[in-house]
């Protein structure tokens, strides 16, 4: 629908239609109770350890007994990193109009950068972060300047988990049907 109203209408392209989409549900879940019908939620999420930011040394031994399984899956997430963050790189670094001034984008400072924040993100059991070329892309189309923008839109983020991550209980999870997933209400 997107796609036939957009040449019409330029700025149907700006509808958050995935997050309209997850918000209906969610409402619905909660206002009809589908949890209690046997639809899967998200539910909780809480740290193992009670605090906020869990911090565990990333190469501890005990860890060693998953490096053989988890091998082939990190080294296909990384190539994938790599091949986004040089994408990245490369087409916003390409021209003066690409919304940050009197920067030069290198795709070795970018993956040099990338590397820095996922070893440190590993010490918070993060997920591996790559140059999200959407996230640099809308922050330019939308008047993002300076580097800092990129810094307030972190800022924003975390904020954002911290404080409303209780009003994603009722997200409904979707499974696929051989897999089951343990939640836990409380």
């Amino acid at each position: 629908m997107k796609r036939r109203l957009q040449p019409h209408y330029p700025n149907v392209a700006y509808i958050p239609d995935r997050c309209l989409i997850v918000v209906i549900s969610t409402i619905l879940c909660w206002k009809l109770r589908w949890d209690l019908q046997g639809l899967a939620i998200l539910g909780d999420v809480r740290s193992t350890t009670g605090r906020p930011l869990p911090v565990q040394f990333p190469f501890d031994f005990s860890h060693l007994r998953h490096f053989e399984s988890a091998l082939s899956t990190s080294f296909i997430i990384s190539l994938l990193g790599f091949f986004e963050s040089s994408i990245a790189a490369k087409s916003l670094g390409t021209g003066p109009a690409d919304g940050i001034q009197d920067i030069t984008l290198s795709a070795n400072r970018e993956l040099m950068a990338l590397g820095a924040a996922n070893i440190l993100g590993g010490t918070f059991m993060a997920l591996p972060a790559f140059g999200g070329y959407g996230r640099s892309k809308v922050n330019a189309s939308t008047g993002g300047k300076t580097p800092m923008s990129g810094v307030f839109l972190s800022i924003i983020t975390i904020l954002c988990v911290f404080f409303l991550l209780p009003a994603f209980y009722y997200i409904p999870v979707s499974l696929h049907p051989s897999r089951t997933l343990l939640i836990t209400h409380h």
